[in-house]
């Protein structure tokens, strides 16, 4: 309680330095936002001491990954284009799988890949007749495996040695989309891509959009429903301020101590702004309280800090112990969760008890400038009538 009540002093003595320093190191911080990793590989997220992980990071660290991608060729015969390939084997598309081929090999970890153009090894060597290309199929075992059961899709696999990185997972990615999009395609002809690379880069995405939108969805109702509940655009801005600040923190503190963001912890935004509001709520209406029954600033701050100040704290620390008991889980993503979710609640809590007294009051003394510099504006009007 005594060091709320010097807490609270100090705040209302340096407000401004207070406010300063926040904005400062709230800029610091949040620099570490752009250096947040994404995961998208689960088998990180699953323990590492079992002893199917261990076995396969072994084969991985000896005889190297192996990343699969599939492409998928593919008629639309129902496109109505004259002279348009009716079956998967024509000359022009088996033509066209050897280019793709060719472009796909110059990328550095691209190990080995697998078609129906691999059987011609090169574009003079197919056949510009089809019923002898389809003879050369029947008489290879096993290229069927290459085709769908009507001929109207072929696939190609790539295998890659591309790594763990996510950049790295996605500069591949987009090399070969740009491999794709490189090569003459014949008509009705389409090409698209599958398989753990391209899947982890979708999550990517996913993952990128989730967390903004959730975040942007939460923080806009919370924001209203605090205007509302406040009947004030600044006193909801005021509750809202902490917890703002306590997210920026967050995330960039994520970025700065390497904390991924994955599957689990895509939805903590949304989350920590829910769980963070009351603590502000709380401050504000109590010093509302006191300064209803004539107290003047220092002395409100001074009577509401302690009163609501240790209730919050007690509720805050309560929280977060129960947050990081989730370390204490075998699955990496229960412990991610945990360690993020705790510290977007200390965050939250120090900055509402640290930090939002210093803006309530410079936010009120604002007010107060303004009424004032308005009165007397009127009286000067009222002034200037009368003697006219």
């Amino acid at each position: 309680m005594n060091a709320l009540k010097k807490l609270a002093g100090f705040q209302y003595k340096h407000a401004y330095l207070i406010c300063t320093v926040t904005i400062f190191l709230t800029i610091a911080i949040a620099l570490g936002i752009q250096n947040i990793r994404l995961q998208t590989d689960i088998s990180k997220e699953l323990p590492q001491d079992l002893e199917a992980i261990q076995l396969q990071n072994k084969i991985s660290d000896k005889f190297g990954g192996a990343d699969t991608v599939m492409i998928l060729v593919k008629l639309d015969r129902n496109c109505g284009i004259e002279n348009a390939p009716k079956d998967i084997r024509d000359p022009k598309i088996i033509r066209m799988l050897i280019e793709l081929e060719n472009e796909i090999k110059k990328e550095p970890s691209v190990s080995s890949i697998q078609s129906a153009g691999s059987i011609f090894a090169y574009p003079e060597n197919v056949p510009n007749n089809i019923e002898l290309i389809k003879r050369i199929f029947g008489e290879i075992p096993n290229s069927g495996m290459f085709f769908n059961k009507d001929y109207s899709a072929t696939l190609m696999i790539v295998s890659a040695d591309i790594g763990k990185n996510e950049e790295k997972i996605e500069r591949f990615v987009s090399n070969l989309r740009e491999d794709i999009a490189s090569i003459k395609k014949p008509a009705c002809v389409s090409i698209s891509l599958t398989g753990n690379p391209p899947i982890r880069v979708v999550l990517m995405d996913m993952l990128r959009q989730d967390m903004v939108f959730t975040m942007s969805i939460a923080a806009i109702i919370i924001l209203i429903l605090l205007i509302l509940i406040k009947k004030s655009l600044t006193r909801g801005i005021l509750v809202f301020t902490p917890l703002i600040l306590g997210l920026a923190w967050t995330l960039g503190l994520m970025g700065w101590l390497n904390i991924p963001l994955s599957i689990a912890t895509v939805g903590i935004g949304a989350m920590i702004l829910g769980l963070g509001t009351e603590y502000g709520i709380f401050l504000v209406e109590r010093y509302e309280e006191e300064r209803e029954k004539g107290k003047s600033q220092k002395q409100a701050l001074v009577k509401a800090l302690p009163s609501v100040g240790s209730g919050i704290i007690g509720s805050g620390t309560t929280t977060i112990a129960g947050f990081l008991a989730l370390l204490l889980a075998s699955m990496p993503m229960v412990r991610h969760l945990g360690e993020t979710l705790a510290l977007g609640i200390f965050c939250i809590l120090f900055a509402t008890v640290v930090i939002a007294p210093a803006f309530i009051l410079l936010e009120e003394r604002f007010i107060e400038r303004v009424e004032k510099f308005e009165l007397k504006f009127l009286r000067k009007g009222l002034k200037h009538e009368r003697n006219g």
